[in-house]
């Protein structure tokens, strides 16, 4: 074996293994006579010094992740663990669509546009800029709400598209402003840029093997999210100070608890193959907000209320893992009763 057949094989390890005893072979030997150009010399320097191509890296890529997140043809495993991450990106981004619509709101009381709600502390004061360019910059998380529409009405590739609009301006605002000092050097906006890379990663679930994302109560969770969740937490501190100390890795700790919570209640005892997609996703989801609310508990090092706000992120740790460990220990064993892919094939 020489070692472009070496590095090749290497790339092939992505994908899963009862797919690799079957396809590997054919696929190296495909490969190695693409390569082959017919020169002797060529062929013995590409045998030590060649390399897969990106293109030919992320072809493989692309089948691992279908292969691994299979549609509704795949293996069991691989259909409950597509489902799963085509669910928690659903989620995230649904809640990323809820957030900046209610922000338009939330603008609108801040410039005292909405009488009827109690007026703004003072220290909630919007800013404004008078930069075009500026204003135009900052909106740009805004197309969180188109992405999440693209991508219920099955346009995958047009979400990741908008998705960008949204990641890229806040990604590098993050890097200079942090870079040139004008900010403490903090770990909350990196985390918060990883979030929305995973979530450019996790639209890449929907591929074309992928069952249809079914619209209606997709579409309807938007403005029940917006009527249960930014509403009644925007109002309650405006009027309840000590809620700010709630963070944005803090809310997200508290729904997604409150969402296994439900998720538990409501799981059929008799079916937990049909709930093991919820079981994963909620799953992932305990486990990416445990790890976003660790991470940023730094910031609080330099804070006045340091003691208070370590305090509540402890117990926010403590109540995710609480209902997080038990739903995990569930969805296992519902997933070790499935055939795995080389039985299901």
């Amino acid at each position: 074996m020489n070692r472009l057949e070496e590095r090749y094989r290497r790339v092939l390890r992505l994908l899963p293994t009862a797919y690799r005893q079957e396809w590997e072979d054919d696929m190296v030997a495909a490969f190695l006579d693409s390569m082959d150009t017919g020169d002797p010399e060529t062929a013995e320097y590409l045998a030590d010094y060649g390399r897969p191509s990106l293109s030919e890296v992320a072809s493989i890529a692309s089948l691992a992740v279908r292969l691994r997140l299979g549609g509704a043809d795949a293996s069991p495993r691989s259909y409950a663990w597509g489902q799963a991450v085509r669910l928690a990106t659903l989620m995230t981004m649904l809640t990323h669509a809820v957030m900046v619509t209610a922000g338009i709101g939330v603008t609108l009381w801040l410039a005292g546009k909405i009488t009827w709600l109690p007026a703004p502390a003072s220290d909630w004061a919007p800013t404004t800029s008078s930069s075009v360019w500026l204003t135009t910059w900052n909106l740009a998380g805004y197309a969180w709400l188109p992405a999440y529409l693209a991508l219920v009405l099955g346009q995958p590739r047009v979400a990741q598209a908008v998705a960008l609009i949204a990641v890229v301006p806040p990604a590098i605002t993050t890097v200079v402003t942090q870079a040139a000092g004008d900010t403490p050097l903090t770990v909350s906006p990196w985390a918060m840029r990883l979030v929305d890379v995973l979530l450019l990663l996790g639209m890449t679930a929907f591929h074309q093997g992928a069952p249809p994302v079914p619209r209606r109560p997709w579409l309807l969770a938007l403005p029940i999210g917006i009527i249960l969740v930014p509403v009644p937490l925007f109002t309650l501190q405006a009027v309840a100070p000590a809620l700010r100390l709630l963070d944005w890795p803090g809310l997200s700790c508290a729904a997604v608890t409150v969402a296994i919570v439900v998720h538990l209640t409501v799981r059929g005892p008799r079916r937990p193959a049909r709930a093991l997609p919820w079981s994963l996703a909620l799953t992932l989801l305990a486990v990416a907000t445990v790890a976003l609310r660790a991470v940023t508990l730094t910031d609080y090092h330099h804070q006045i209320q340091r003691t208070a706000l370590t305090t509540i992120a402890s117990v926010e740790v403590v109540a995710v893992l609480a209902v997080g460990v038990p739903l995990a220990v569930l969805a296992r064993r519902a997933l070790r009763r499935l055939p795995p892919a080389a039985a299901a094939t």
